[in-house]
Protein backbone atom coordinates (compact mmCIF):
# COMPACT_ATOMS: atom_id res chain seq x y z
CA UNK A 1 0.00 0.00 0.00
CA UNK A 2 1.45 3.32 -1.07
CA UNK A 3 0.32 6.85 -0.29
CA UNK A 4 -3.03 8.02 -1.62
CA UNK A 5 -2.72 10.62 -4.36
CA UNK A 6 -2.45 14.10 -2.89
CA UNK A 7 -0.36 17.22 -3.32
CA UNK A 8 1.70 16.10 -0.34
CA UNK A 9 2.33 12.62 -1.72
CA UNK A 10 3.37 14.12 -5.07
CA UNK A 11 5.82 16.55 -3.45
CA UNK A 12 7.15 14.47 -0.56
CA UNK A 13 10.79 13.97 0.14
CA UNK A 14 12.14 10.51 -0.55
CA UNK A 15 10.40 8.03 1.77
CA UNK A 16 12.54 5.23 3.13
CA UNK A 17 11.20 1.77 2.39
CA UNK A 18 10.68 -0.06 5.68
CA UNK A 19 9.96 -3.79 5.59
CA UNK A 20 7.12 -5.48 7.47
CA UNK A 21 7.82 -7.33 10.68
CA UNK A 22 8.69 -10.98 10.18
CA UNK A 23 9.41 -13.15 13.21
CA UNK A 24 9.46 -12.40 16.91
CA UNK A 25 11.15 -9.67 18.92
CA UNK A 26 11.19 -8.21 22.40
CA UNK A 27 11.18 -4.55 23.29
CA UNK A 28 10.37 -2.20 26.13
CA UNK A 29 7.63 -0.30 24.24
CA UNK A 30 5.59 -1.06 21.15
CA UNK A 31 3.87 1.90 19.50
CA UNK A 32 0.99 1.08 17.15
CA UNK A 33 0.40 3.74 14.50
CA UNK A 34 2.78 5.73 12.31
CA UNK A 35 0.94 9.05 12.41
CA UNK A 36 2.24 11.98 14.39
CA UNK A 37 0.88 10.78 17.74
CA UNK A 38 2.77 7.53 17.42
CA UNK A 39 5.86 9.07 15.85
CA UNK A 40 6.16 11.79 18.49
CA UNK A 41 5.76 9.25 21.29
CA UNK A 42 8.35 6.96 19.72
CA UNK A 43 10.80 9.81 19.14
CA UNK A 44 10.50 10.94 22.77
CA UNK A 45 11.10 7.40 24.02
CA UNK A 46 14.01 6.74 21.68
CA UNK A 47 15.69 9.99 22.70
CA UNK A 48 15.43 8.84 26.33
CA UNK A 49 17.16 5.56 25.48
CA UNK A 50 14.02 3.42 25.79
CA UNK A 51 14.04 0.44 23.44
CA UNK A 52 11.02 1.06 21.20
CA UNK A 53 9.39 -0.49 18.15
CA UNK A 54 6.71 1.16 15.99
CA UNK A 55 4.39 -0.77 13.68
CA UNK A 56 2.28 0.87 10.97
CA UNK A 57 -0.40 -0.83 8.89
CA UNK A 58 0.43 1.21 5.77
CA UNK A 59 3.18 3.83 5.48
CA UNK A 60 4.52 6.43 7.90
CA UNK A 61 2.22 9.46 7.69
CA UNK A 62 -0.30 7.59 5.53
CA UNK A 63 -3.37 8.82 7.42
CA UNK A 64 -4.61 12.24 8.49
CA UNK A 65 -1.19 13.23 9.83
CA UNK A 66 0.22 13.30 6.32
CA UNK A 67 -2.66 14.76 4.32
CA UNK A 68 -4.17 17.66 6.30
CA UNK A 69 -4.17 21.42 5.77
CA UNK A 70 -0.71 21.90 7.29
CA UNK A 71 -1.75 24.40 10.00
CA UNK A 72 0.40 24.36 13.16
CA UNK A 73 -1.05 26.27 16.09
CA UNK A 74 -2.12 26.29 19.71
CA UNK A 75 -5.35 25.16 21.28
CA UNK A 76 -7.86 22.34 20.85
CA UNK A 77 -10.95 21.57 18.83
CA UNK A 78 -13.00 22.32 21.92
CA UNK A 79 -13.38 26.01 22.75
CA UNK A 80 -11.25 27.22 25.64
CA UNK A 81 -14.28 28.90 27.19
CA UNK A 82 -16.03 25.52 27.42
CA UNK A 83 -12.92 23.99 29.01
CA UNK A 84 -12.69 26.84 31.49
CA UNK A 85 -16.31 26.39 32.55
CA UNK A 86 -15.86 22.67 33.01
CA UNK A 87 -12.41 22.53 34.57
CA UNK A 88 -11.68 25.96 35.99
CA UNK A 89 -9.24 28.52 34.66
CA UNK A 90 -6.05 27.00 36.10
CA UNK A 91 -6.69 23.58 34.58
CA UNK A 92 -7.72 25.06 31.24
CA UNK A 93 -4.62 27.27 31.23
CA UNK A 94 -2.44 24.25 31.96
CA UNK A 95 -3.91 22.43 28.96
CA UNK A 96 -3.41 25.43 26.70
CA UNK A 97 0.19 25.89 27.86
CA UNK A 98 0.94 22.35 26.73
CA UNK A 99 0.01 23.29 23.17
CA UNK A 100 2.19 26.43 23.27
CA UNK A 101 5.12 24.28 24.40
CA UNK A 102 4.32 21.86 21.58
CA UNK A 103 4.48 24.68 19.03
CA UNK A 104 8.00 25.53 20.23
CA UNK A 105 8.95 21.84 20.15
CA UNK A 106 7.84 21.48 16.53
CA UNK A 107 9.84 24.51 15.46
CA UNK A 108 12.86 23.19 17.34
CA UNK A 109 12.61 19.74 15.76
CA UNK A 110 12.35 21.16 12.26
CA UNK A 111 15.55 23.09 12.83
CA UNK A 112 17.44 20.49 14.87
CA UNK A 113 16.73 17.60 12.50
CA UNK A 114 16.86 19.72 9.32
CA UNK A 115 13.38 18.58 8.26
CA UNK A 116 12.53 19.87 4.79
CA UNK A 117 8.83 20.61 5.35
CA UNK A 118 8.41 24.17 4.11
CA UNK A 119 7.07 26.63 3.54
CA UNK A 120 7.05 27.50 7.25
CA UNK A 121 5.45 30.93 6.92
CA UNK A 122 4.20 32.29 10.25
CA UNK A 123 0.74 33.68 10.91
CA UNK A 124 -2.92 32.65 10.85
CA UNK A 125 -5.89 34.85 10.03
CA UNK A 126 -9.36 33.85 11.23
CA UNK A 127 -11.85 35.78 9.11
CA UNK A 128 -15.39 36.38 10.32
CA UNK A 129 -18.41 35.52 8.14
CA UNK A 130 -20.59 37.55 10.51
CA UNK A 131 -20.66 41.23 11.40
CA UNK A 132 -19.48 41.03 15.01
CA UNK A 133 -16.42 43.25 15.60
CA UNK A 134 -17.18 43.75 19.29
CA UNK A 135 -17.36 40.00 19.82
CA UNK A 136 -13.99 39.52 18.11
CA UNK A 137 -12.41 42.22 20.26
CA UNK A 138 -13.80 40.66 23.44
CA UNK A 139 -12.46 37.27 22.38
CA UNK A 140 -9.00 38.75 21.76
CA UNK A 141 -8.99 40.51 25.13
CA UNK A 142 -10.11 37.34 26.92
CA UNK A 143 -7.46 35.20 25.20
CA UNK A 144 -4.70 37.62 26.17
CA UNK A 145 -5.85 38.08 29.76
CA UNK A 146 -6.41 34.40 30.54
CA UNK A 147 -3.97 32.55 28.29
CA UNK A 148 -1.35 35.08 27.26
CA UNK A 149 -2.34 34.75 23.60
CA UNK A 150 -1.92 37.77 21.35
CA UNK A 151 -4.69 38.13 18.78
CA UNK A 152 -4.65 41.28 16.67
CA UNK A 153 -8.03 42.62 15.60
CA UNK A 154 -8.13 43.26 11.85
CA UNK A 155 -10.85 45.61 10.65
CA UNK A 156 -12.53 44.76 7.35
CA UNK A 157 -10.84 47.50 5.35
CA UNK A 158 -7.40 46.31 6.45
CA UNK A 159 -8.39 42.66 6.02
CA UNK A 160 -9.34 43.26 2.40
CA UNK A 161 -6.25 45.35 1.70
CA UNK A 162 -3.62 43.26 3.48
CA UNK A 163 -4.90 39.71 3.91
CA UNK A 164 -7.90 38.42 1.97
CA UNK A 165 -10.14 40.26 -0.49
CA UNK A 166 -13.40 38.38 -0.20
CA UNK A 167 -16.97 39.70 -0.27
CA UNK A 168 -17.83 37.06 2.33
CA UNK A 169 -15.55 38.34 5.08
CA UNK A 170 -16.13 41.05 7.64
CA UNK A 171 -13.41 41.57 10.29
CA UNK A 172 -10.86 39.09 11.58
CA UNK A 173 -8.25 38.09 14.15
CA UNK A 174 -4.58 37.51 13.36
CA UNK A 175 -2.24 35.28 15.37
CA UNK A 176 1.46 35.66 14.60
CA UNK A 177 2.86 32.68 16.53
CA UNK A 178 1.23 29.90 14.49
CA UNK A 179 2.75 28.70 11.21
CA UNK A 180 2.44 26.13 8.43
CA UNK A 181 4.32 23.13 7.10
CA UNK A 182 4.22 20.21 4.66
CA UNK A 183 2.69 17.60 7.00
CA UNK A 184 3.84 14.45 5.20
CA UNK A 185 7.42 15.67 4.95
CA UNK A 186 7.32 16.53 8.63
CA UNK A 187 6.11 12.98 9.45
CA UNK A 188 8.92 11.50 7.38
CA UNK A 189 11.45 13.78 9.06
CA UNK A 190 10.29 12.80 12.55
CA UNK A 191 10.47 9.13 11.58
CA UNK A 192 14.07 9.52 10.40
CA UNK A 193 15.01 11.42 13.57
CA UNK A 194 13.49 8.67 15.72
CA UNK A 195 15.29 5.95 13.78
CA UNK A 196 18.56 7.82 14.23
CA UNK A 197 17.87 7.73 17.98
CA UNK A 198 17.33 3.96 17.90
CA UNK A 199 13.67 3.39 16.98
CA UNK A 200 12.74 0.42 14.79
CA UNK A 201 9.85 1.03 12.36
CA UNK A 202 7.97 -1.72 10.53
CA UNK A 203 5.58 -0.61 7.79
CA UNK A 204 2.84 -2.74 6.19
CA UNK A 205 2.48 -4.35 9.60
CA UNK A 206 -1.11 -4.14 10.86
CA UNK A 207 -2.06 -5.10 14.37
CA UNK A 208 -4.00 -8.39 14.36
CA UNK A 209 -4.53 -9.15 18.05
CA UNK A 210 -3.42 -8.16 21.53
CA UNK A 211 -2.78 -9.99 24.78
CA UNK A 212 -2.57 -7.33 27.51
CA UNK A 213 -3.53 -9.14 30.73
CA UNK A 214 0.02 -10.10 31.69
CA UNK A 215 2.94 -7.82 32.55
CA UNK A 216 4.47 -8.76 29.20
CA UNK A 217 2.10 -7.66 26.45
CA UNK A 218 1.92 -9.64 23.22
CA UNK A 219 1.24 -7.85 19.95
CA UNK A 220 0.45 -10.14 17.03
CA UNK A 221 0.91 -9.04 13.42
CA UNK A 222 0.30 -11.05 10.21
CA UNK A 223 3.86 -12.41 10.14
CA UNK A 224 5.28 -11.55 13.52
CA UNK A 225 4.94 -11.28 17.29
CA UNK A 226 6.18 -8.53 19.59
CA UNK A 227 6.60 -8.86 23.36
CA UNK A 228 6.69 -5.57 25.22
CA UNK A 229 6.19 -4.15 28.71
CA UNK A 230 4.24 -1.21 27.32
CA UNK A 231 2.01 -0.71 24.31
CA UNK A 232 0.86 2.66 22.97
CA UNK A 233 -2.23 2.66 20.74
CA UNK A 234 -2.08 5.70 18.45
CA UNK A 235 -4.22 4.70 15.49
CA UNK A 236 -6.70 7.58 15.36
CA UNK A 237 -9.43 7.16 12.76
CA UNK A 238 -7.69 4.10 11.34
CA UNK A 239 -7.91 1.96 14.49
CA UNK A 240 -8.10 -1.81 13.93
CA UNK A 241 -10.76 -2.33 16.60
CA UNK A 242 -8.91 -5.09 18.47
CA UNK A 243 -9.36 -3.26 21.79
CA UNK A 244 -12.98 -2.03 21.82
CA UNK A 245 -12.52 0.09 24.95
CA UNK A 246 -10.20 2.31 22.91
CA UNK A 247 -11.47 2.07 19.34
CA UNK A 248 -15.14 2.57 20.23
CA UNK A 249 -14.35 5.87 21.99
CA UNK A 250 -13.73 7.77 18.75
CA UNK A 251 -15.72 8.65 15.67
CA UNK A 252 -13.86 8.38 12.36
CA UNK A 253 -14.76 11.55 10.48
CA UNK A 254 -13.65 12.34 6.93
CA UNK A 255 -12.55 15.76 5.80
CA UNK A 256 -11.42 16.94 2.38
CA UNK A 257 -8.56 18.90 0.90
CA UNK A 258 -7.67 20.00 -2.63
CA UNK A 259 -4.71 21.63 -4.30
CA UNK A 260 -5.24 23.96 -7.22
CA UNK A 261 -2.99 24.19 -10.22
CA UNK A 262 -0.54 27.11 -10.02
CA UNK A 263 -2.07 30.52 -10.64
CA UNK A 264 -0.38 33.70 -11.81
CA UNK A 265 0.76 35.86 -8.87
CA UNK A 266 -1.13 38.87 -10.21
CA UNK A 267 -4.35 36.86 -10.37
CA UNK A 268 -3.99 35.10 -7.04
CA UNK A 269 -2.93 38.33 -5.39
CA UNK A 270 -6.31 39.90 -6.12
CA UNK A 271 -7.77 37.39 -3.67
CA UNK A 272 -5.23 36.07 -1.17
CA UNK A 273 -2.86 38.88 -0.27
CA UNK A 274 -0.45 36.94 1.98
CA UNK A 275 0.66 33.29 1.92
CA UNK A 276 -0.42 32.68 5.52
CA UNK A 277 -2.89 30.21 7.00
CA UNK A 278 -6.48 31.45 6.71
CA UNK A 279 -9.62 30.01 8.26
CA UNK A 280 -13.05 31.39 9.10
CA UNK A 281 -15.35 31.57 12.10
CA UNK A 282 -18.04 29.17 10.90
CA UNK A 283 -18.62 25.91 12.73
CA UNK A 284 -18.30 24.21 9.34
CA UNK A 285 -15.77 26.52 7.74
CA UNK A 286 -12.93 26.48 5.23
CA UNK A 287 -9.18 26.55 5.89
CA UNK A 288 -6.54 27.24 3.29
CA UNK A 289 -3.18 28.75 2.36
CA UNK A 290 -1.47 29.97 -0.78
CA UNK A 291 1.86 28.37 -1.68
CA UNK A 292 4.88 30.13 -3.21
CA UNK A 293 4.28 28.49 -6.60
CA UNK A 294 0.76 29.93 -6.92
CA UNK A 295 -1.14 26.86 -5.76
CA UNK A 296 -3.78 27.03 -3.05
CA UNK A 297 -4.24 24.22 -0.53
CA UNK A 298 -7.94 24.37 0.37
CA UNK A 299 -9.64 22.24 3.04
CA UNK A 300 -13.14 21.93 4.38
CA UNK A 301 -16.33 19.86 4.58
CA UNK A 302 -16.81 16.94 6.95
CA UNK A 303 -18.74 13.71 6.73
CA UNK A 304 -18.89 10.29 8.35
CA UNK A 305 -18.84 8.57 4.96
CA UNK A 306 -15.70 6.54 4.29
CA UNK A 307 -15.39 6.95 0.53
CA UNK A 308 -14.29 9.83 -1.66
CA UNK A 309 -17.27 11.68 -3.18
CA UNK A 310 -17.35 11.43 -6.99
CA UNK A 311 -17.69 15.22 -7.46
CA UNK A 312 -15.22 16.21 -4.76
CA UNK A 313 -12.98 18.35 -6.97
CA UNK A 314 -15.98 20.19 -8.41
CA UNK A 315 -17.49 20.81 -4.97
CA UNK A 316 -14.23 21.97 -3.39
CA UNK A 317 -13.59 24.37 -6.26
CA UNK A 318 -17.09 25.71 -5.76
CA UNK A 319 -16.28 26.39 -2.10
CA UNK A 320 -13.19 28.38 -3.11
CA UNK A 321 -15.08 30.42 -5.74
CA UNK A 322 -17.83 31.21 -3.26
CA UNK A 323 -15.21 32.99 -1.14
CA UNK A 324 -13.14 34.37 -4.04
CA UNK A 325 -15.40 34.85 -7.09
CA UNK A 326 -12.63 36.86 -8.80
CA UNK A 327 -10.74 33.58 -9.33
CA UNK A 328 -13.46 32.21 -11.60
CA UNK A 329 -11.81 30.99 -14.79
CA UNK A 330 -8.35 31.04 -13.20
CA UNK A 331 -8.54 28.40 -10.45
CA UNK A 332 -8.52 24.74 -11.44
CA UNK A 333 -8.19 21.64 -9.27
CA UNK A 334 -5.00 19.68 -9.69
CA UNK A 335 -5.75 17.01 -7.10
CA UNK A 336 -8.24 16.42 -4.31
CA UNK A 337 -8.28 13.88 -1.51
CA UNK A 338 -9.86 12.84 1.77
CA UNK A 339 -8.47 11.93 5.16
CA UNK A 340 -10.01 10.27 8.19
CA UNK A 341 -9.67 12.05 11.51
CA UNK A 342 -10.77 10.76 14.92
CA UNK A 343 -13.08 12.78 17.14
CA UNK A 344 -14.33 12.17 20.66
CA UNK A 345 -17.77 13.28 21.78
CA UNK A 346 -16.14 15.83 24.08
CA UNK A 347 -13.97 17.19 21.20
CA UNK A 348 -10.76 16.76 23.18
CA UNK A 349 -7.78 14.46 22.68
CA UNK A 350 -7.86 11.19 24.56
CA UNK A 351 -4.42 10.74 26.14
CA UNK A 352 -3.86 8.36 29.00
CA UNK A 353 -3.39 4.91 30.47
CA UNK A 354 -6.05 2.24 30.19
CA UNK A 355 -4.33 -0.14 32.57
CA UNK A 356 -0.80 -0.99 33.60
CA UNK A 357 1.40 -0.85 30.51
CA UNK A 358 -1.45 0.01 28.09
CA UNK A 359 -1.53 3.60 26.83
CA UNK A 360 -3.60 5.42 24.22
CA UNK A 361 -3.39 8.64 22.19
CA UNK A 362 -6.23 9.49 19.81
CA UNK A 363 -9.09 11.92 18.96
CA UNK A 364 -6.93 14.74 17.63
CA UNK A 365 -9.37 15.79 14.91
CA UNK A 366 -9.25 19.48 14.09
CA UNK A 367 -6.10 20.32 16.03
CA UNK A 368 -3.75 17.43 15.43
CA UNK A 369 -0.48 19.05 14.48
CA UNK A 370 0.03 20.58 17.92
CA UNK A 371 -1.84 18.15 20.12
CA UNK A 372 -0.15 15.02 18.75
CA UNK A 373 3.11 16.59 19.90
CA UNK A 374 1.54 17.15 23.33
CA UNK A 375 0.56 13.48 23.44
CA UNK A 376 3.99 12.27 22.39
CA UNK A 377 5.72 14.32 25.06
CA UNK A 378 3.30 13.31 27.84
CA UNK A 379 3.32 9.59 27.07
CA UNK A 380 7.07 9.38 26.52
CA UNK A 381 7.82 11.08 29.83
CA UNK A 382 5.12 9.05 31.61
CA UNK A 383 6.59 5.75 30.44
CA UNK A 384 10.24 6.70 30.81
CA UNK A 385 10.17 8.97 33.87
CA UNK A 386 6.88 8.36 35.66
CA UNK A 387 5.69 11.88 34.81
CA UNK A 388 1.95 12.16 35.54
CA UNK A 389 1.11 15.31 33.53
CA UNK A 390 -0.99 13.12 31.21
CA UNK A 391 -3.57 13.16 34.01
CA UNK A 392 -4.54 16.65 32.88
CA UNK A 393 -6.55 14.80 30.23
CA UNK A 394 -8.31 12.45 32.64
CA UNK A 395 -11.60 14.42 32.43
CA UNK A 396 -11.66 13.49 28.74
CA UNK A 397 -11.60 9.73 28.95
CA UNK A 398 -12.65 6.91 26.69
CA UNK A 399 -16.32 7.85 26.51
CA UNK A 400 -18.24 5.59 24.11
CA UNK A 401 -18.72 7.49 20.87
CA UNK A 402 -22.08 5.91 20.07
CA UNK A 403 -21.16 3.48 17.31
CA UNK A 404 -23.34 3.87 14.18
CA UNK A 405 -25.71 6.16 16.08
CA UNK A 406 -22.77 8.37 17.03
CA UNK A 407 -21.82 8.66 13.37
CA UNK A 408 -25.35 9.69 12.45
CA UNK A 409 -25.40 12.20 15.30
CA UNK A 410 -22.05 13.66 14.20
CA UNK A 411 -23.34 14.09 10.65
CA UNK A 412 -26.51 15.74 11.94
CA UNK A 413 -24.47 18.13 14.11
CA UNK A 414 -22.33 19.10 11.12
CA UNK A 415 -25.41 19.74 9.00
CA UNK A 416 -26.84 21.89 11.80
CA UNK A 417 -23.60 23.90 11.86
CA UNK A 418 -23.91 24.42 8.12
CA UNK A 419 -27.52 25.58 8.44
CA UNK A 420 -26.71 28.00 11.27
CA UNK A 421 -23.66 29.31 9.42
CA UNK A 422 -25.67 29.83 6.24
CA UNK A 423 -28.51 31.66 7.99
CA UNK A 424 -26.25 33.99 9.97
CA UNK A 425 -23.89 34.71 7.09
CA UNK A 426 -26.78 35.38 4.70
CA UNK A 427 -28.32 37.83 7.17
CA UNK A 428 -25.13 39.84 7.65
CA UNK A 429 -24.11 39.63 3.99
CA UNK A 430 -27.48 41.03 2.91
CA UNK A 431 -27.31 43.77 5.57
CA UNK A 432 -23.93 44.86 4.23
CA UNK A 433 -25.12 44.77 0.62
CA UNK A 434 -28.13 46.96 1.46
CA UNK A 435 -25.91 49.36 3.42
CA UNK A 436 -23.46 49.60 0.52
CA UNK A 437 -26.28 50.29 -1.94
CA UNK A 438 -27.67 53.04 0.26
CA UNK A 439 -24.25 54.64 0.63
CA UNK A 440 -23.70 54.58 -3.12
CA UNK A 441 -27.16 56.07 -3.66
CA UNK A 442 -26.43 58.96 -1.31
Amino acid sequence: MSYDDSYYARTRTEADVRPPLVGELETEVCVVGGGLAGLNTALGLAEKGIKTVLIEAARVGFGASGRNGGFVGCGYSQDMGVLEQRLGLDHARGLHDLTRDALATIRSRIERHAIDCGPNVSGTLVASWTDNPDGLRRHAEDAHEKYGVTLDFVARERLVEDYASSPRYFDGLYKAESFQFHPLNYCLGIARAAEAAGLKIFEHTPLVSLEIEQAEKQIETPRGLIRARHIVLACGGYGPGVLPEVSSAVLPVATYVMATAPMNDNVLGTAIRKPICIADTRGAGDYYRALPDGRVIWGGRMTVRNSKPPRLAHDMLGDLLKVYPQLEGHAAVETSWMGTMSYARHRMPQIGRLREGVWYAQAFGGSGMGTTTVAGDLLATAIADGDDRYRLFEPFGLTWAGGPFGRLAAQAIYWSYQAQDWATARRDFNKRRISTTLEQGS
